[in-house]
């Protein structure tokens, strides 16, 4: 196949820019178990300034936890050089990620009706287990990701009858799954699954993929009908434990359905079946 021939001759690494348009915000929630948080509050301040900041997540312990959250940030050559500065300075921190997620948060312009929102859970949905075995980066699941980034499916799955109204209201503001949109603060949509690593690359990686998942949303190319009838078939128990389980065929099909370069595809194949990445160098 093209796409697997195309991730053998292509290393998987880190990008100065990607193709995501430079207008697209986003935002990040890192978080970092086993730490002291004032250490944390220090290091990121003096190193990453004070547009970055420090608060407690209630999923952790408190203080022996942080989270660190970014400010707006965008697609250009100083974004992606302070992501690998702050890579350095985890590094250094030497954090236990054991139970921490890495969250991506878009502008929810990108989907501006609750129609767009239920299109996007539902390519969610179908693509789950890629999404959550592609999420796991240079590790496993995380402990707790069936209690704060659960898979969505058997939800949404009871939910294909009502309007779309109710459906994203089901999926706002809540912290149980691996999707939400946000709109008490800021109007978000956040993703939930993906792993902390000290890696920028998987960081970079999850952004991109985030991204055109979303605007997959925003001009389908899918086959709406297929997509509601593997929602509505689907009947597994035990959800995340046949999610582990590698379907590159079906990769491949997320991939030439959403990611549109060959970089994109290329560094998405290569997490996805758990290549190592190159050594970034800075």
């Amino acid at each position: 196949m093209d796409i697997i021939r195309e991730m053998e001759k292509r290393p998987f690494e880190y990008r100065e820019v990607l193709g995501i348009p430079k207008k697209v915000n986003f935002g990040l929630e890192l978080e970092l178990d086993k730490v002291n948080p004032n250490e944390v509050y220090k290091l990121v301040r003096k190193e990453m300034g004070s547009r970055w900041s420090i608060k407690d997540d209630k999923s952790l312990t408190k203080g022996e936890s942080a989270e660190i959250v970014s400010p707006v940030l965008q697609n250009t050559k100083d974004t992606w050089k302070e992501l690998l500065r702050l890579g350095e300075i985890l590094e250094s921190l030497n954090p236990d990620y054991d139970k921490c997620s890495f969250q991506v948060n878009f502008d929810g312009s990108l989907l501006p009706s609750d129609k767009e929102k239920v299109r996007l859970l539902k390519l969610f949905a179908m693509y789950e287990d890629i999404i959550y075995r592609f999420s796991q980066g240079d590790s496993g699941y995380r402990d707790s990701l069936d209690i704060y980034a659960a898979p969505i499916i058997l939800a949404l799955k009871g939910m294909l009858s009502v309007g779309d109204g109710a459906t994203v209201g089901m999926f706002s503001n809540q912290k149980r799954y691996g999707i939400t949109f946000k709109t008490r603060d800021r109007d978000l949509i956040e993703y939930r699954p993906a792993n902390m690593t000290n890696n920028p690359l998987y960081w970079q990686n999850y952004i991109n993929v985030f991204y055109y998942l979303t605007m997959g949303a925003a001009k389908p190319r899918y086959d709406k009908r297929e997509v509601d009838r593997y929602i509505d078939s689907f009947a597994r128990i035990y959800i995340l434990e046949g999610y582990e389980r590698e379907n590159r065929d079906k990769a491949i099909e997320f991939a030439e359905l959403l990611l549109p370069g060959k970089s994109d595809k290329s560094n998405f194949m290569h997490q996805y079946v758990k290549k190592k990445p190159q050594k970034i160098l800075v």
